[in-house]
């Protein structure tokens, strides 16, 4: 989460708590600014495409495909900042501390190696983002220089590529190093928002799994642990066995809590992200289909950043499926014939508790999972066909 933790904290997203001294108060200030800004850059993105709606599809569509995403973004940032997501961050950190505190050598390297997986997947992605927006920055910069559109006959003013399309109270061909400042951070925060709280979320739901993971190794190990307990509290086999399991068993209640808080919070936005993102999708992609070689490329490495985030969003819910249901599984690879009479009724609850695995929900209508995501891209590529036809 250290990475994560940065970009976070720059974005003003990350909770601070300074007992409202004046850093807390600027830091807020500070969010506030840019989050409104935001806001209002999306907002000019909106006049557009309702001023160019059935006029010019192209203008519409490259206002559409930003203006959905961006929205969308606004309103998952607006979850983040919210007091309950804040709760899920502060039993993140204790979690986390409890692993190191353990000295489990174990739980540390299974934490080590997620968190090193993690760390991999964000880079990438961010990595991938980077050069993204990196290329909306320059390519018009380059039109501009390489392919000139010309003058505007009613104005007089040379013509100008832009980053993005959105609407301006002011000529912007007249002042366009204004228009491309404004545009470059509403950009820039966009981007951030978009990448950044993505790679955020999904280091959540891989915690989730580190978790999981976690007491899948206590209970396939059951008798080893049991043994250390046996010593350490001075007990008998058969109570060393009951202290053992009513730990794993608050700790699996903690992990289905954290769950279904996070899933409480984040499935109305999964849902209308799971709605709008195969139209926005095919917006971006049918801006692949008019536009020049240079922009082509552009907007092509917008799409994929926006299709390697949902995979790897739906791919590290997918894996707290699989990894709940595990848990049953990893009762029976330990010892399970040499434990107590009472271990075993124990154990039976929690392999029936593991039979109903955790998830991620799209609101009411499905599971977060793979197999959603192909969904996805099914209804892409029918979105696709019938903006070609228009």
């Amino acid at each position: 989460m250290r990475f994560v933790k940065i970009t976070m904290l720059l974005l003003g997203i990350w909770p601070v708590k300074r007992n409202g001294d004046l850093t807390e108060n600027l830091y807020e200030s500070y969010f506030f600014v840019t989050f409104s800004y935001y806001l209002l850059f999306i907002t000019s993105g909106l006049m557009l495409a309702f001023s160019t709606w059935g006029e010019n599809y192209l203008t519409t569509a490259a206002s559409m495909g930003i203006v959905i995403e961006y929205l969308s973004n606004a309103y998952k940032v607006h979850l983040f900042k919210s007091k309950a997501f804040k709760c899920l961050i502060e039993e993140i950190q204790e979690s986390e501390a409890r692993i190191f505190e353990s000295k489990d050598k174990k739980f540390i390297k299974i934490h080590l190696n997620n968190a090193a997986y993690s760390k991999k997947i964000v880079l990438f992605y961010t990595i991938m983002g980077t050069i993204g927006i990196s290329l909306y920055f320059i390519s018009p910069l380059v039109s501009n220089v390489l392919t000139p559109i010309g003058y505007n006959n009613e104005t007089g003013f040379q013509k100008h590529y832009f980053i993005v399309s959105s609407w301006f109270p002011f000529n912007p061909d007249k002042y366009y190093w204004a228009a491309y400042l404004i545009q470059f951070l509403g950009c820039l925060i966009g981007y951030s928002y978009i990448v950044h709280c993505g790679a955020f979320y999904i280091n959540i739901l891989n915690f989730v799994r580190t978790r999981l993971q976690i007491l899948q190794i206590v209970l396939a190990n059951l008798s080893e642990y049991s043994r250390r307990c046996k010593f350490n509290y001075q007990l008998s086999e058969e109570q060393s066995y009951f202290v053992l399991l009513r730990e794993i068993v608050q700790e699996h209640h903690k992990v289905i809590r954290f769950v279904k808080r996070l899933n409480d919070i984040i499935s109305f936005f999964t849902l209308l992200n799971f709605v709008t993102s195969s139209f926005q999708l095919s917006l971006v992609a049918y801006q692949m289909f008019k536009l020049s070689v240079l922009f082509q490329v552009t907007v092509f490495s917008y799409f994929i950043t926006l299709s390697t985030q949902l995979f790897l969003t739906y791919h590290a819910a997918h894996m707290i499926i699989v990894e709940s249901t595990n848990i049953a599984t990893s009762i029976f690879v330990g010892k399970w014939d040499t434990y107590p009479s009472g271990t075993l009724r124990i154990l039976q609850m929690i392999c029936m508790r593991a039979q109903k695995p955790l998830k991620m929900t799209i609101g009411p209508i499905a599971e977060v999972k793979i197999t959603a995501l192909f969904q996805i891209f099914k209804a892409l590529y029918s979105y696709i066909c019938i903006i070609m036809k228009m």
